[in-house]
């Protein structure tokens, strides 16, 4: 049987991971990728500024960025960086 302090430390691990995955940064919002088909994105310019300071051509850029890189980047304005 495993030990309380090792379950508390498996919990609190647990824990952080959820906290992390589920963090938005202030003023950013989310894309909802489902709305596309990836990988094909239409080359339709609506440009965003993305939470890590790079200009996306639209959501879909976007969305096939975090599918790609396995990121989690928003959407921190409309419009170019």
């Amino acid at each position: 049987m495993m030990p309380a302090m090792a379950r508390i430390v498996i919990v609190m691990f647990g824990l952080i991971a959820l906290a992390t995955a589920a963090y938005i940064p202030d003023g950013a919002t989310e894309v909802d990728c489902t709305e596309y088909l990836l990988p094909m994105c239409t080359r339709e310019y609506d440009p965003l500024c993305g939470t890590n300071g790079v200009e996306y051509s639209n959501e879909c850029m976007l969305c096939l960025h975090n599918l790609e890189a396995k990121e989690n980047i928003f959407v921190n304005h409309k419009g170019p960086c």
